[in-house]
């Protein structure tokens, strides 16, 4: 009977620990979906203005205020931008190099996003298990009384799966969309440093 009583308790602890970790990965994944769409809405509003800017100053060969424009707004493009016309000698290594530092920013928390979109379901159906192998091991030693007693155990322990599939298929869905999201932001940043280049090379 003790050892039953161990086990249970052993079950119990394990089915808490799968809930904590479904709670801790809600709230990143919550707090990193939130960061991520501010930042990357903020950062388009941004870089259409400041490419406007910047071309219409390098046509002007107004390299300074250029550079001085793109200090001031502090994103992967104007970083990038910023380093180029700052060795305009060498601006394409220049901006190669600044890119790679550059790019890891758009996606940053991105690579936790997929493991949280893994990790839920899987902790999920672990909580399942332990349920399930927590009801059938007590009724095993003490037998089933009533039948809705298996049934009320078993629906309890699907919980967690339920919990595990609500934190994961918003998250893979936001993952999917900043992905493309941020694909279309290395587009953009790649066409606009082109085209700044043969400005620059026109003189």
């Amino acid at each position: 009977m003790n050892n039953i009583f161990n086990t249970t308790t052993i079950l119990a602890t394990a089915i808490t620990f799968c809930w904590i970790a479904l709670f801790i990965s809600s709230i990143i994944s919550v707090a990193i979906i939130v960061e991520r769409f501010i930042y990357l809405t903020r950062l388009k509003a941004s870089d259409n203005t400041l490419t406007s800017n910047i071309l219409k100053l390098i046509k002007e060969n107004d390299i300074k205020t250029s550079i001085a424009l793109c200090e001031t707004n502090n994103t992967p493009l104007s970083n990038i931008i910023s380093s180029g016309l700052k060795n305009i000698e060498k601006i394409e290594d220049a901006i190669k190099l600044e890119s790679s530092k550059q790019i890891s920013n758009l996606e940053k928390f991105i690579s936790a996003l997929s493991t949280i979109s893994t990790i839920a379901p899987l902790l999920g159906l672990l909580g399942t298990i332990i349920g399930m192998i927590q009801s059938f091991s007590v009724i095993s030693v003490l037998g089933a009384t009533k039948p809705t007693e298996l049934a009320s155990g078993i629906s309890n322990a699907l919980l967690t799966t339920a919990a595990g599939l609500i934190i994961a298929i918003p998250t893979v869905v936001f993952y999917n969309y900043f992905v493309n999201n941020i694909d279309k932001r290395i587009s953009f940043i790649e066409n606009t440093v082109n085209e700044i280049i043969k400005e620059i090379n026109k003189k």
